[in-house]
């Protein structure tokens, strides 16, 4: 009974919930914790840059890794571990540079996380009739759940906590990350086996490129926003739990969002890109209508836009890797996608969002990442006409 695919559906649904609370209190709270340690906006910029750079080593490791054990969970396990020491490091150091320093060592583990998490959820359900939306969904329930919960805690007991809250929320993830079953190795065996250079090299040519250029530049709109939305909203007069409803209003929706996915959408290529294309142009309103945002509420009404922007693209964006990515390499595929939506795009947020955050404020920045998103779309569709002349008609 322990091992049947119902219980390991639920198991893997359990962690989903749980794993996405360290993800509620890491990014929301962290720029506000750093500037109540004293730093500056630009410094904030570069101590949130400095841990997406080294994802650069780190992502394409752990998939390589993961790709080579054929042990998602054993190589999860060891990220979150790495991840929860770390974290405690880093939110326990008063120099910059000591901050500067945990970070580094808190990003080679944590950034890895997701993208290997959902490389999980497809081997589980590789065959068989489930979606990845309804797996996907218990992650966005327990990030609306865990972040309302989070504002008014951190309002009794101070940001100055946080690091505590955030360590218990990974233990319980961690925790139930011991319950998930190994799903089984699929891939098939090389000649020669598995080498970091061709796990590397298989996630750089072709349309999976262009795809990766694509989310790079939708990506960094998102990530400046992550980054400084808090402190936008506490420019607007708001408080860690505007903060938490904030958030909340932004997952909230995905939940009804990718079941609606799961039951309409059609698995394959060309469906997934026109969502990607709807996804481009709705994050280009949401930036353009937060360059004009006045108070708190309507920071959160636009959140709202959060699933339709963050939702469409997330559910759609991590299938197409399956889709561009050789069966051999799809963990690789999975972190090379994080790494470039992710890491990349939050390391130029971080120095260049952060510069222009005290040069030109926080409108016109968001303005900025409007027309960012714009070029997204663009590239989006570029992909599209590219997939379309190598396979005419209706895909398969």
């Amino acid at each position: 009974m322990f091992f049947s695919q119902k219980f390991v559906y639920f198991r893997l649904r359990l962690f989903m919930f749980f794993m996405f609370g360290p993800i509620a209190l890491f990014l929301p709270y962290l720029p506000l914790y750093l500037q109540q340690s004293g730093f500056s906006p630009s410094e904030i910029g570069v101590l949130l840059t400095i841990g997406p750079v080294a994802a650069a080593v780190s992502n394409p490791f752990w998939g390589y890794v993961s790709d080579r054990l054929q042990n998602v969970k054993l190589v999860l396990l060891v990220l979150m571990f790495g991840s929860l020491l770390s974290s405690q490091v880093l939110y326990n150091v008063g120099p910059f540079w000591g901050v500067f320093a945990a970070m580094i060592v808190f990003y080679l583990f944590n950034t890895a996380i997701m993208p290997i998490n959902t490389s999980q959820i497809f081997q589980t359900i590789e065959g068989t009739e489930q979606r990845f939306g309804s797996f996907r969904i218990w992650g966005s329930i327990g990030y609306a759940v865990i972040v309302l919960a989070s504002g008014p805690i951190l309002e009794a007991v101070g940001i100055g906590s946080v690091g505590w809250v955030y360590g218990a929320a990974m233990a319980i993830a961690i925790l139930c990350g011991f319950l998930l079953h190994r799903p089984a190795a699929k891939a098939r065996r090389r000649a020669g086996g598995i080498t970091f250079r061709d796990s590397v090299r298989s996630s750089l040519r072709g349309p999976f490129a262009l795809f990766l250029a694509a989310a790079l530049l939708i990506g960094i709109p998102n990530s400046v926003h992550a980054l400084y939305m808090s402190l936008f909203l506490e420019e607007l007069g708001g408080s860690p739990t505007s903060i938490g409803w904030s958030m909340f209003a932004a997952a909230v929706l995905e939940v009804p969002l990718f079941l609606l996915l799961d039951r309409w959408s059609k698995p394959n290529e060309q469906s997934m890109l026109k969502l990607l294309l709807f996804a481009a142009v709705v994050y280009a309103v949401r930036w353009a209508l937060m360059s004009v945002a006045a108070t708190p509420l309507h920071v959160v009404l636009i959140q709202i836009l959060h699933s339709f922007s963050f939702g469409f693209f997330i559910y759609t964006a991590a299938q197409m890797v399956e889709f561009l990515a050789d069966r051999d390499y799809r963990a690789s595929g999975q972190t090379m996608y994080a790494l470039v939506q992710g890491s990349l795009s939050m390391a130029i947020a971080g120095v260049i969002g952060g510069a222009l955050y005290e040069a030109v404020g926080p409108r016109m920045l968001y303005m900025g990442c409007s027309f960012l998103s714009i070029a997204g779309l663009a590239v989006m569709y570029a992909l599209r006409l590219s997939l379309d002349k190598k396979t005419p008609g209706p895909s398969a």
